[in-house]
């Protein structure tokens, strides 16, 4: 286990700062470089707001914030595989296709990783105030989690229907926070945040016509995803400032594809360190703006992964 940052005293002059970090597999590589370049730029929370692998990420944060703990992070990151979060098993995906199982994958290997690796048992012992969102099972709608064991907590965030399990605190199960809250600025503003950083990852699968039935969802899901996030930033900029980084707009890495995890790292550092010293300066305070969704794609060189 990890030895814990001290708990922050509550900001000066009324301002709070609040990371919200989105979900997306594998992508979430990109957060790693993003949190790096905040951290350089001298922006750090004092409230840490996460679904999915974005919670994961968070609950790093909330437990090592500052450079060296981003530098581990992406040690974390660099380390991963496929087969570690998303392992196969035929036995397991027959039972989830003839209806015996409601998940395809177990949750086992990513539960080990978190234990490995998160550096608290229960949420409320993170140095920074750690919020997680999961989407219960029953109404659909999101729950935020600030307290109790944080495994349990992190593994419900990140419980992708029928991929992975359903997981049960208390007496109600979760699934994926991103089904009710994918980026949850919402959160934030309810938290009383003055200052918003989002974190999203960008949606591969967008930059292809879809060509089946599964490309058409992941395309019309990506779609929703997107308009709900630029609808928060119009309707909430007004009570905070919002600076959503610059998203990735990537051809043929999927969320479940950990080969590129490097060059997705460098990527998020080098787009954040931008955006966020034009913040910093001062240009971009006066008025949060909408989402800048650059076009550039990235290329990667299959024999350097």
């Amino acid at each position: 286990m990890n030895r814990l940052s001290p708990r922050r005293p509550r900001p000066a002059g009324g301002r709070r700062t609040a990371f919200v970090l989105s979900g997306g597999g594998s992508l979430g590589a990109v957060q790693v470089g993003m949190l790096k370049a905040l951290f350089e730029s001298g922006v750090t929370p004092d409230i840490l707001i996460g679904t999915s692998v974005g919670a994961v990420n968070a609950a790093w944060v909330a437990g090592r914030p500052g450079a060296d703990g981003m530098a581990d992070l992406a040690d974390i990151w660099l380390g991963l595989r496929r087969q570690d979060v998303f392992p196969i098993s035929p036995l397991m995906s027959a039972a989830g296709l003839l209806g015996r199982s409601n998940h395809f994958i177990s949750n086992i290997n990513l539960g080990s990783i978190l234990k490995k690796n998160i550096p608290f048992e229960r949420i409320e012992q993170a140095s920074v105030p750690l919020h997680i969102v999961a989407t219960d099972l029953k109404s659909g709608r999101a729950t935020i989690l600030t307290s109790g064991p944080a495994v349990p907590a992190l593994l419900a965030s990140c419980a992708i229907p029928g991929v992975f399990p359903p997981v049960t605190i208390g007496r109600r199960a979760y699934v994926d926070g991103g089904v009710a809250n994918h980026t949850p600025i919402t959160v934030a503003v309810d938290l009383a945040a003055t200052d918003i950083y989002v974190l999203p990852v960008g949606y591969p699968w967008l930059n292809r016509e879809p060509t089946n039935a599964l490309g058409m969802a992941l395309h019309a899901l990506a779609r929703i995803v997107e308009q709900k996030l630029d609808a928060e930033v119009a309707a909430y900029q007004e009570v905070a400032s919002i600076h959503v980084l610059p998203v990735l707009d990537i051809a043929d890495v999927s969320p479940a594809d950990f080969s590129h995890t490097r060059e997705l790292i460098d990527w998020g550092y080098r787009s954040a360190r931008r955006s966020v010293g034009m913040a910093v300066n001062g240009r971009s305070n006066a008025a949060p703006s909408l989402p800048v969704r650059p076009k550039k794609q990235l290329s990667f060189d299959p024999q350097a992964a």
